[in-house]
């Protein structure tokens, strides 16, 4: 303890405004004296809830500063990155409770890092999202820097899995449905990425809600001070640049952030990170561990439409994973239908054993030979050209249903998983939009039973090349005739026990 007698300890506290006359007094009447040892007059201004640990702390060593950050009065220290440290306040007038970030003082002088501090600050300030941690201001006085924002009751994403280990689907979908949708509002509003996406940057309140924290790196992208100062740049993050590099994606691209959901969601349905975590740079920056990642299924028994969803969002190649903040949410919220409905029972678990995918497939195949008629899907975003598309197949004697976004097609298998035996995707619409759809449909299990058409125009014609095709499951570059259409019967049926 700081050398001072009773009556200095006291002054101290009123000079530096942690304690008030009134609340020095109640100390006083508890002891019947105003005279009392030092040790007592802490302990019972803490029990009391008048002082903090922190704050006591500070008092024994002496310190006479750090107590206030404007009129936001310190109550403890909550955690530290790189550039600030992270304290836990109280309004001095108001009383509410918030959360200030304070620029380490070894950084207080720079003016490129300061400028970026308060470029954050002035950024985040203009999100106002629930899933949001939001700012309420910032100040810059001398060699202070701090900015005031929301104190979130609760706990980092990397605090919940430590204690939990393993997460239930439906909370992760929920976490992933909140972080998805303030990424969308994010670039939409502001184009603003996070970029530092990961377990402790999600903060999970007590109610359950999931907030994004700390866009300083977003901040240093669209600053551009990464660029101009050498000391930002290298704070970006490594595993964005690895992961862009590995990918041959654009430097800054969106969809990286949608990676780093994917790997969030993963680790927390799994109980690990999909690879390695290391502090070395080299092995950060090896591509090889983006491609060594065991599919999430082969580490957690979970239903298959979750294990679809974070596995697409995972994949290396950035066209084969979800586009947008907005299509990811419209599939994670159809996941979260699927599950509350309880359409992914036990049969669709992603782990099942082998005899027991075998028997599944059977159930379906010996529900298809009872069909009446096949049924082909439309999936086609221009109405007229659905509508012609329609007619064409009724004319051949198929039924139809038509949708116009790729990701319906799942919502419809989800409410009756034979829907329709054939898919048709008109590229001529959707554009490339089609053929990522048409690879994501291939690739995933328990539709490896339905057929599919691609259709291309002339100037789409190289697009065939990054698809695979299959038995039943073409490319028909346009323009297409009837006849085509007539000789395709064959396979677009097969294995249906149907003939029109």
């Amino acid at each position: 303890m700081a050398d001072f007698s009773y009556d200095e300890l006291v002054q101290k506290c009123l000079d530096i405004g942690i304690l008030t006359q009134e609340q020095v007094n109640d100390i006083w009447r508890e002891c019947g004296s105003k005279s009392v040892d030092c040790e007592l007059f802490l302990q019972i201004a803490l029990r009391r809830g008048y002082l903090t640990n922190y704050q006591v702390d500070r008092i024994n060593e002496g310190e006479g500063k750090g107590f206030f950050f404007g009129n936001y009065k310190v109550l403890y220290h909550v955690g530290a990155g790189t550039f600030a440290r992270v304290f836990r306040t109280v309004h001095r007038v108001t009383g509410s409770v918030a959360a200030v970030k304070v620029l380490r003082a070894r950084f207080s002088d720079r003016p490129e890092v300061v400028n970026h501090f308060l470029n954050e600050a002035k950024l985040v300030s203009t999100l106002k999202h629930p899933n949001i941690v939001p700012v309420y201001g910032a100040e810059s006085k001398g060699f202070l820097h701090y900015m005031a924002m929301e104190f979130v009751e609760g706990q980092t994403l990397r605090e919940f899995v430590k204690i939990r280990r393993t997460i239930d689907p439906k909370t992760v979908i929920q976490i992933g449905i909140d972080v998805c949708s303030a990424l969308d509002y994010a670039l939409k509003t502001q184009k603003l990425p996070h970029r530092d996406l990961k377990l402790s940057n999600v903060m999970l309140s007590t109610s359950g809600q999931a907030k994004l924290v700390d866009f300083g790196l977003a901040a240093i992208a669209q600053g551009g001070a990464g660029d101009e100062v050498p000391f930002l740049r290298n704070q970006q993050s490594v595993d964005y640049i690895a992961l862009e590099k590995a990918s041959g994606a654009p430097r800054m691209d969106n969809r990286s952030d949608l990676y780093f959901l994917g790997v969030v969601m993963y680790h927390l349905l799994g109980g690990v990170s999909p690879f390695e975590e290391t502090k070395d740079k080299a092995k950060r920056m090896d591509r090889n561990r983006f491609f060594n990642v065991k599919p999430l299924q082969q580490i957690a028994a979970i239903p298959a439409s979750v294990a679809f969803l974070v596995n697409k969002a995972i994949t290396v190649n950035p066209d084969q994973r979800y586009q947008t903040a907005g299509e990811m949410l419209v599939e994670l919220r159809g996941v979260m239908k699927r599950l509350e409905s309880g359409a992914d029972d036990e049969s669709s678990i992603a782990s099942l054993r082998h005899d027991g995918l075998q028997a599944l497939q059977g159930d379906r195949q010996e529900r298809i030979l009872q069909l009446t008629k096949a049924t082909v899907m439309i999936v086609d975003s221009n109405p007229k050209t659905q509508k012609g598309l329609e007619t064409l197949m009724q004319k051949l004697g198929y039924d139809t249903v038509s949708v116009q976004e790729p990701d319906d097609i799942y919502r419809k298998f989800s409410e009756n998983d034979l829907v329709a035996q054939c898919i048709v995707f008109n590229g001529q619409s959707l554009g490339m939009r089609a053929v990522r759809a048409f690879n994501d449909f291939a690739q995933r299990r328990g539709f490896r039973d339905v057929a599919a058409i691609l259709i291309l125009n002339q100037g789409q014609a190289d697009w065939a090349e990054q698809v695979t095709p299959q038995h039943h499951r073409i490319v028909l570059i346009m323009p297409v005739t009837v006849r085509q259409f007539k000789e395709s019967k064959t396979w677009l049926l097969q294995g249906f026990g149907k003939e029109t």
